[in-house]
């Protein structure tokens, strides 16, 4: 059990950047612009109930814009912005089949570590 500290004292600036070189230690990302930017977005795009709904389809079949908004019945418009953020996040990626775009999980990103069944 957490106990709350009641003589709470602010730290100072000197103890605050002990405490910020210690959190470059404990998560290494941190010290990694362009992998602290694509960390960010990738928990952005996982971080909408509507954005796991694509997922969990798409992990069954890859699927068109049409078969999403019939499957999640949402607006086009709608849908379309949370595929830009997967898209943005590296969580999935399209492709044009004759007329359509076909959108698939980026199979790389072992989503499954965020996403669990007993979450």
């Amino acid at each position: 059990m957490n106990h709350v500290k009641t003589d709470w004292l602010p730290k100072n600036d000197n103890e605050m950047n002990d405490v910020i070189k210690q959190s470059l230690t404990v998560l290494p990302v941190l010290n990694n612009e362009e992998g602290l930017r694509k960390k960010a977005l990738l928990l952005k795009a996982l971080g909408d109930e509507t954005r796991l709904r694509i997922i969990g389809i798409l992990k069954v079949q890859d699927s068109c814009l049409c078969e999403l908004v019939s499957g999640l019945v949402i607006p086009a418009s709608t849908l379309t912005h949370h595929l830009q953020i997967l898209e943005r996040g590296g969580v999935i990626q399209s492709r044009k089949e004759k007329k359509f775009t076909i959108f698939s999980l980026v199979h790389d990103k072992n989503l499954d570590l965020y996403i669990s069944q007993n979450s």
